[in-house]
């Protein structure tokens, strides 16, 4: 409240004369027991209303600004990112990865957690559907089973790992979409899909 009272007083607006704005914006009558006359000359004279009685474009950027005061953003759930039926997607990929330890004594297979939380940033961060995932996972296990599963990334950094030196996530899984997308045979393993961490 502090915030929009220190603001009413810069713009030299009562609150009475907010309350008429916010009023004039939603359409309504105000309803409390306010010399209307008064305010609205003084609204007018202050450049708040024009002759008319209308709003002018510095008392909508007013009442704008401070209703956005009380607007709190809603977190998007993974529901929203992911689609509604992202669990059997993400078992979907998980299935795809192998069901024991690899040569780097890691299980190929991570929490399913975690992997919602890479799969919010993947989302989030890049523009390819399940569809791409799925298929480019496939590609990426079954070239590295023809390797004896040397040097593969696990479930959970594949989607997302950070390097510790530059900072950064690196997606293994969107070079790979990037790939398929493109219908490329060469596999390349160098990152090139980075995110800065702040």
């Amino acid at each position: 409240m502090e915030d929009i009272y220190k603001r009413l007083i810069k713009e030299g607006v009562s609150p009475n004369q907010l309350y008429i704005l916010w009023c004039k914006r939603a359409n309504m009558c105000p309803l409390f027991n306010i010399n209307l006359n008064v305010e609205y000359m003084r609204l007018m004279t202050d450049g708040w209303l024009d002759e008319e009685k209308n709003l002018t474009s510095k008392s909508i950027k007013l009442v704008q600004e401070l209703d956005s005061f009380f607007n709190t953003k809603k977190k998007k759930t993974s529901n929203d990112i992911l689609g509604e039926n992202f669990i059997c997607r993400i078992e979907e990929y998980l299935e795809i990865f192998p069901k024991f330890k690899l040569p780097s004594g890691k299980y190929a297979r991570s929490d399913k957690k975690n992997l919602e939380n890479n799969f919010r940033w993947f989302f989030e961060t890049h523009s390819y559907t399940w569809e791409t995932v799925i298929d480019a996972t496939k590609m990426y296990v079954d070239e590295y089973e023809r390797q004896g599963y040397k040097y593969m990334r696990t479930s959970q950094y594949f989607i997302r790992k950070q390097n510790s030196i530059e900072k950064t996530f690196e997606s293994e899984l969107a070079n790979y979409c990037e790939i398929f997308l493109n219908g490329s045979n060469d596999y390349g393993h160098d990152s090139y899909f980075k995110e800065n961490v702040v």
